[in-house]
């Protein structure tokens, strides 16, 4: 082998893994659909292939809380697995996934998740108008 083809044969192949990583990492962020920030600045997103209907008024969806980084917040991302029941206007969380500050990670499954009434004028009223008229 000529010895220009092994740096040439390097690159190739180093520019195909950026370029796989890169299409990871697009994909993965083009799933995720902005819907609201709170009054701290932090964005919520939720994952649109992720929209299950459990049933006539319930529906599962994954959303993505990045917390703002003027919050003093221990937390950097939260993924939550949320159920919410349409019609009663309350949800509840079924997983959650934390990625915190010092880059630490916490998974948790909720085994008996309390219902929790949707506020007015919430990020969490935005997501409920989202999924349930999707129906």
């Amino acid at each position: 082998m000529k010895p220009f083809i092994k740096p040439v044969i390097f690159l190739s192949l180093l520019l195909s893994v950026i370029v796989s990583f890169s299409r990871i990492s697009r994909t993965e962020d083009e799933k995720w659909k902005y819907y609201a920030t709170s009054k701290d600045n932090t964005k919520h997103y939720y994952d649109v292939k992720s929209i299950t209907y459990t049933s006539d008024n319930l529906v599962r969806v994954w959303d993505k809380t990045i917390v703002s980084e003027n919050s003093n917040s221990l937390t950097r991302k939260m993924r939550m697995l949320r159920e919410i029941d349409c019609s009663k206007r309350r949800y509840r969380s079924l997983e959650m996934r934390v990625e915190y500050v010092d880059g630490s990670e916490k998974e948790k499954v909720y085994s008996r998740p309390e219902w929790i009434p949707i506020t007015s004028n919430t990020w969490m009223e935005s997501l409920c108008e989202i999924v349930c008229k999707k129906k």
